[in-house]
This record gives C-alpha cells, sequence and structure tokens, in this order.
C-alpha cells in the first residue's frame, strides 16, 4: 500500500501515528507530496486532491483520515484503536469528532488568512472558527479522564489536533487554562508515533 501525505498536515499526521501505533509499517510505502499544486495524476489517486490518501493492493482507494485510519487500525487485530464497549466506542468516536472539528476550524482560519489580504478576510468566520477550538478544547479538558487506558484513535486525533496548534498558532496558549490536557500531551508526545511525525 502507499500513504500518500504532507509533512505539515495533520489530517496525514493521524495516519501516519495510527500507522505506527497499529505496527504496520512494514505493509505500507509512505509518500510525500504537495497537494496545494495539485501534482499531476494525484486527483487519479484522490478525486478530492488532498491529504491523506491510501492507495490499496486489495481494492479501491480510500480517502479522508477518518476512513484511513481506520482502515490501518483494522489490519492489525492485536492492537485495539478502536473499542467496541458501547460507551468506550462512543467515548473514542467523540473525541475523534472533537478533534477533528478543532483540526477543521483551525484549517479554516489558516485558509482564511493565508489567501485573504487582511482587509478582505472575514472576521466573523474566524472568530466562529476560534470559538469552535475555543469550546472543543475545554470539552476535552473536561473530560481529560477519558483520556487515561490503552491509546485509541481518539487519542490520536486529539494529540494530532493539539500538535497542530503547536506548530501554526504557537500564539494560542491552550495550556494555560487547560492543565490537565496539557500534562497528557506532554506525555503523549513522547511516544515514538509522534516524535516520527513531528510536522515540518
Amino acid at each position: 500500500m502507499k500513504l500518500y501525505h504532507a509533512a505539515a498536515s495533520p489530517y496525514a499526521r493521524k495516519a501516519r501515528i495510527t500507522l505506527r501505533e497499529a505496527n504496520i509499517l512494514e505493509l505500507v510505502e509512505e509518500i510525500e507530496v504537495a497537494p496545494w499544486t495539485d501534482p499531476k495524476g494525484y486527483r487519479d489517486i484522490t478525486p478530492l486532491g488532498k491529504v491523506p490518501a491510501l492507495a490499496r493492493d486489495d481494492g479501491p482507494n480510500l480517502f479522508q483520515s477518518v476512513v484511513i485510519c481506520e482502515y490501518l487500525a483494522s489490519k492489525n487485530s492485536q492492537i485495539n484503536l478502536y473499542p467496541i464497549g458501547s460507551e468506550l466506542r462512543w467515548s473514542n468516536l467523540r473525541q475523534i469528532a472533537a478533534a477533528d472539528g478543532v483540526l477543521d476550524a483551525l484549517v479554516g482560519i489558516r485558509v482564511e488568512k493565508l489567501f485573504h489580504e487582511t482587509e478582505m478576510q472575514s472576521k466573523e468566520f474566524i472568530q466562529r472558527q476560534e470559538l469552535t477550538v475555543l469550546k472543543s478544547l475545554d470539552l476535552i479538558e473536561e473530560n481529560v479522564m477519558e483520556l487515561e487506558g490503552p491509546i485509541s484513535a481518539g487519542q490520536i486525533a486529539i494529540a494530532a489536533s493539539l500538535g497542530y496548534i503547536d506548530f501554526r498558532f504557537s500564539e494560542n496558549n491552550w495550556r494555560m487554562s487547560r492543565p490537565n490536557l496539557s500534562k497528557w500531551f506532554e506525555a503523549f508526545s513522547q511516544r515514538d508515533s509522534m516524535k516520527d511525525t513531528v510536522p515540518e
């Protein structure tokens, strides 16, 4: 299989962390691309033109991190990144949803600022996205005890979103009012999968 990614993409980082935590690195070749340049032939791999994208050896290509992460996790039945117990399952999925919501909001802000001059930027749009980030991180902080226990897809998604804040929005001092989440992230960041996928 081939996993297409960009070093700066938090969505691709989710997939790359999952690949390592599922312990299936030997099954996948990681290929770095620059999706914003629309590389020739890349739209044939994924119609979205985004990362990550997964070209499988035994089936249709997959795209969107939420799909790719679950597929990669399914390739090793000995490691369960998607708990199946009723409440554990919903907690894990809620963590993924909150983390992905943070990423969507942050990327929205970045695109707005990157492609529009200051006077053309929508302050209302940016403020709405910032509120999404604020409320989502508060929710995760309030429920940080749910991040205890064996590693899960929810933990991976949250770690990728926090890493992206540090990478692209270093002025956002999210740790100040979220000591428990900060402590958890500091410990989680010591995992080899995190160190091996630091954005650049």
